[in-house]
């Protein structure tokens, strides 16, 4: 299966790499005042294989697969698919500016129309980084098949299983990174749980390589939000109301240790984010998530960004566990036309 991925998009695959290499050793130095070069990452990278590999050998021979199907080496595909945790590794101890973004939400039953759960988000990382975005179905030997939003040559990155559990998550930065399992492989392993506490259990018992906020949710209507740094996890179930995680850490434990002042933007958000889902109260669905996710207030800080600053929101995911729904948006999500990707 992997052999195939990485087949059938080996020169995108070799133009992310080399984009999101370019971005990580471009913000070190602007940033951090760091000269961050590609043998360094690839260092950290080599570091992060054998946790990989011991954490999910099914994931891991999958990696392996894209790796020669792309004609590109593991260690390159490694930094790939954990670019964003690598680069807190390297960086852990200077104020790197956290510039990437997401917008994320659990709706419970009770705020919806249908009385039925809803959550989603956007994903917001460079602008160059966009036209690499693709969804994916994957049937794999052992395990339920999937639907995910992901780049090429990655492992899931937002998406549902067909036993209903749903996975997504946003960026944070905590000084504790280390070289480990990174986010990708977190989320391809919990979409290959049937149950949702045992989705939690493949993130939380991880070897964790840096901090991200998790969401998951399954087809009873259940939600889990997981704030995870390397070395901790704050659980919390989600029983009623809204949910709202952006980039910044919400548990005073992981404040503590956060990696740099969050931006402006993860704030604005938030609130706004917060806001107007509370004004769709008892009436929220599908096509109320999608306004939310292309919501255009506070410029700059909007939750559905093009390219300000080099960042955009490359894709928006909407998902609706209970029913086995997923739709997606490439780009933009205001700009964006949305697709029920099991169609």
């Amino acid at each position: 299966m992997g052999e195939a991925f990485g087949e059938s998009c080996r020169a995108e695959i070799a133009q992310l790499y080399a984009a999101r290499l370019r971005n990580a050793t471009e913000q070190a130095r602007q940033f951090g005042g760091r000269e961050v070069d590609e043998e360094l990452v690839l260092a950290v990278a080599r570091a992060c294989i054998e946790p990989t590999a011991a954490y999910d050998p099914d994931g891991f021979a999958e990696l392996s697969g894209i790796a020669r199907g792309a004609d590109i080496s593991l260690e390159k595909l490694v930094a790939m698919n954990g670019l964003t945790d690598l680069r807190d590794v390297l960086a852990w101890k200077g104020d790197l500016e956290l510039l990437g973004g997401c917008s994320a939400f659990v709706v419970t039953r009770d705020w919806t129309r249908d009385g039925k759960l809803l959550c989603g988000q956007t994903w917001d990382l460079a602008t160059d980084n966009m036209p690499h975005v693709i969804g994916v179905h994957r049937r794999p030997e052992r395990g339920p098949a999937t639907w995910t939003m992901t780049t090429v040559g990655c492992l899931s990155l937002i998406g549902l299983n067909e036993a209903g559990i749903a996975v997504g998550t946003t960026n944070i930065r905590t000084t504790d990174a280390r070289p480990g399992v990174t986010y990708l492989s977190l989320i391809h392993k919990a979409l290959g749980c049937t149950t949702l506490d045992d989705a939690a259990e493949a993130i939380s018992s991880a070897a964790r390589a840096g901090a991200h906020f998790y969401y998951l949710a399954d087809a009873s209507g259940r939600a889990l939000a997981l704030e995870c740094t390397p070395n901790h996890v704050e659980r919390i179930e989600v029983e009623t109301g809204a949910y709202v995680h952006t980039n910044h850490c919400l548990c005073p434990e992981h404040q503590a240790i956060e990696g740099d002042t969050p931006t402006a933007s993860s704030h604005a958000r938030q609130i706004r984010l917060e806001t107007i889902i509370g004004e769709d109260h008892g009436r929220a669905d599908l096509d109320a998530a999608k306004r939310w996710l292309g919501d255009r207030a506070n410029g700059v800080n909007a939750i559905s960004r093009t390219d300000f600053d080099g960042i955009s929101s490359n894709g928006a995911v909407v998902m609706q566990p209970e029913t086995g729904t997923i739709h997606v948006a490439h780009g933009p999500p205001h700009l964006a036309r949305w697709q029920d990707l099991r169609a």
